[in-house]
Formats: C-alpha cells, structure tokens, sequence
C-alpha cells in the first residue's frame, strides 16, 4: 500500500491541494505514475514548437520539466506552485535545467502570476483547478499572460468518478461540463473546448477500471 492510501481522506485532500514536508514529497512521487497518461496526453494536445515559452500551473516536484523542454527545440519552462516544498524539490531535481536558463520554479498562487502580458505560448496544469473556489479569476489571469495563438490545457476531477476525498469540505470544486464553459467565457475566452474524457486503466490486482477526467483546452 503506498503513503497516499494511508492517510486519512481529509489528509489525502489536504496533500493533493499543498504537498507539504515527507509526506507531500512521497505524495508527489505517487503522482507523478499516477498523471503519466494525463501528461503524454497535454503534450500531444498542446503541440509545443521550437522557442515556445511553457507555463506549468502546479508542477508538483517538476518532474514534468524535462519532458516538456524535450518537445522541441529551445523551448523555456516556467512553473509555479503554492507549496514550498515542492518548489525546492523541483528546483533541486532541475538545478541543471535551472542554471542553463530552461527552467525556472516559483511560489506563486494562479490569482496573481508573476509574469507580464503575453509571457507565454502555452500554458496547462494537471489535477489543480478543481481547488479553485473562484476560477473565473484564475482563469482571466490566465489568459492575461497568454500570447496571440497561445493554448491552454487543463485537466481535472470529473463528476463522473467522484473520489472519496473530493468534497467541498475537503477543498475541492467538482465541476459539469456545462460550468467550465461558463467559466472560461466569463474569463474572456471565446474559442474553448471543454469534454469528459473517459481512460481505461488496471488496478494494482489487474482489474480493468474506467476513469473520467475533464479537460479544458482554450486558444487567445
């Protein structure tokens, strides 16, 4: 059994949202396997070109850097996370990256990205959005930072496969497909694409299992 099924729901959510110390560090790590077909999925939608400058939006322990610079040539990565924790053990997994100027991780909370106007040619995350209370917020932010022709690629929970740790309580906003297309044009996006996607997966004993996720694809 892994460190993620032996905390309590509260905790599991609680980790999820802020990984913090061991524990969150051992999460991230449960994650990483966990998101692996989340994340070949983004970099075959977001088709990433050469000198593209690429936002991750809760990297986690940014693990996710290297794959991302290697879709293309000279290509920049910029991530930014709420947990200290992670932002250290990103930085400390990438200081390579760091040093030679591809990479760079911050703390910084999606509200208020510390980036100008027209930053970035491309921009996801995985498994964050559905902690936004206010996304509407976020997602204007967003879009602020994103060039002429940029895209957007968000993945999160579906209301189709509910979690047990997924509640209000807990933090989390589970959201219709109908929602997040309100949500992204009360941010000011007008070409998006919002689906519950649904992924065949084994379980840890081989039984075969379906998962939904949504995804919110959206261009400037």
């Amino acid at each position: 059994m892994n460190v993620f099924e032996n905390l309590s729901l509260s905790e599991q959510a609680r980790q999820l949202r802020n990984p913090e110390g061991n524990v969150g560090i051992a999460v991230a790590a449960f994650l990483n396997d966990n998101n692996r077909h989340g994340y070949a999925r983004v970099f075959e939608q977001l088709g990433i070109a050469d000198g593209h400058r690429v936002l991750e939006i809760g990297f986690g322990n940014g693990r996710s850097c290297a794959s991302v610079i290697a879709q293309a040539s000279n290509v920049t990565y910029f991530g930014i996370d709420i947990s200290s924790t992670m932002v250290n053990e990103a930085n400390c997994f990438n200081a390579d990256r760091v040093a030679a100027g591809q990479a760079s991780f911050q703390l910084s909370d999606s509200a208020v990205i510390p980036f100008p106007e027209d930053s970035f040619d491309r921009i996801f995350s995985i498994g964050v959005i559905h902690f936004w209370a206010d996304p509407v917020t976020d997602f204007a932010e967003i879009r602020r930072v994103m060039r002429p022709k940029a895209v957007m690629y968000m993945g999160c929970l579906s209301p189709r496969t509910p979690k047990a740790f997924a509640t209000a309580e807990n933090g989390f906003h589970i959201r219709s497909v109908s929602e997040w297309e309100a949500i992204c044009l009360a941010a000011g996006f007008t070409n998006t694409n919002v689906q519950e996607l649904e992924t065949d997966l084994l379980m840890p004993d081989g039984k075969p299992v379906k998962v939904y996720s949504m995804v919110i694809k959206a261009q400037v």
